[in-house]
């Protein structure tokens, strides 16, 4: 309280933690995870000594990379979080921002999105570990010129960092980073909102619910995934509206809901055809890659049916080295909770050398899983 008997007013920095409904330390996390803003943040006693300052009106926040890591996590304008530039700095603001603003074309969206294509058919072929890095360059790329995109397309230019980012999320996942994994689909989220394009949204909100499925996170996975659906509607390409409800049914396998599970992948058969593929670059689904995934959810469910799937699945495989090494281990999952030990342990054998081969992190903590029930 002030001397006068009125309460003193909440520093702006304060005030917009508590709009966003976080704790101090909540905050402090994800200013730490702010890692793609040109500069490291403080850590430990430091950083909480920082925030106190700046959160009681005690220092202002003088170094930009922090008011850009605070304007993110709180999604505020500089204006709202109390981050007032002196004239000076105001001009020489606009001036960099005028300098180095870009106008983007139908051209340059196109050189981006074909450099994301030949990512994800590399990624096919020889697996994450070899592209990793150079796919979250591609990402860091587009979102630097999306930051300085001026007017053009900037919408669709947003929609392909959007399919990028969620591409780099996926390789991320693959090699066992949940965290990082999620932090890239957020990056994809975020840009696809902002293109206004549906489809790209749910396609990457959708399969940012495999980070939670990792994480053992079902029923929020499977949330996840109905909320993306329900958003997007039914008028969509049929494709796309398959894939979905594939994705909703390994969720509720996850869960053990044999029976939703089984609608859901009904239903994405039923809606199965090539409407929508040439617009939807991202999605590789047909009967073989359909079967593949009733495979895997009839084998979290315990089922021998998923063996005469996932067997058949073996033809369409090659398609992907992920979704081959991801097979066999579906395979030996199978056999081994239907009692076919020496089986499992052949599928195990050829998993093990495939995650090993195409340095699969996820698919090698799956076997690892497997590995140890089949010991007891």
């Amino acid at each position: 309280m002030t001397g006068d008997g009125t309460a003193d007013a909440v520093a702006p920095l304060r005030q917009a933690r508590l709009n966003a409904g976080l704790t101090q330390a909540e905050a402090m996390r994800r200013f730490v995870a702010v890692q793609d803003l040109g500069e490291h943040s403080p850590t430990g006693a430091s950083l909480k000594r920082m925030f106190a300052y700046w959160e009681r009106g005690e220092r202002a926040v003088g170094v930009e990379v922090y008011r850009r890591a605070f304007a993110a996590i709180y999604r505020a304008s500089y204006e709202v979080l109390g981050f007032v530039p002196d004239d000076a700095t105001e001009r020489i603001a606009t001036l960099r921002e005028a300098d180095s603003s870009l106008h983007v074309d139908g051209e340059l969206v196109g050189l981006f999105e074909s450099q994301t294509q030949n990512l994800r058919m590399l990624d096919r072929r020889l697996g994450t570990t070899a592209l990793i890095q150079q796919t979250e360059l591609h990402v860091r790329q587009m979102h630097d010129v999306l930051d300085r995109a001026a007017g053009g397309q900037r919408a669709e230019l947003a929609a392909a960092l959007a399919a990028a980012a969620g591409l780099a999320g996926w390789q991320a996942l693959d090699q066992g980073e949940t965290q990082r994994a999620w932090q890239l689909h957020e990056t994809a989220r975020t840009a696809a909102r902002e293109s206004g394009n549906a489809a790209v949204l749910a396609h990457v909100t959708a399969q940012s619910a495999n980070v939670l499925l990792d994480a053992h996170q079902n029923h929020l996975a499977l949330s996840l995934i109905q909320s993306s659906r329900t958003e997007l509607g039914t008028k969509a390409p049929r494709l796309l509206l398959s894939w979905l409800a594939a994705a909703e049914a390994e969720a509720a396998a996850a869960t053990g809901d044999r029976t939703h599970a089984e609608r859901q992948l009904d239903w994405a058969q039923s809606r199965l055809d090539d409407d929508g593929a040439a617009e939807l670059p991202f999605l590789m689904l047909d009967d073989g890659h359909l079967g593949r995934w009733r495979g895997h959810c009839l084998a979290r469910l315990g089922q021998s049916e998923a063996i005469q799937d996932l067997t058949a699945a073996l033809a369409t495989a090659r398609d992907s080295v992920r979704a081959a090494t991801g097979l066999y281990v579906d395979l030996a999952h199978a056999y081994q909770v239907t009692g076919h030990a020496a089986e499992a342990a052949t599928h195990l054998r050829t998993a093990t050398q495939m995650a090993d081969r195409y340095g699969s992190r996820r698919q090698q903590n799956r076997l690892r899983a497997l590995s140890v029930t089949a010991q007891r």
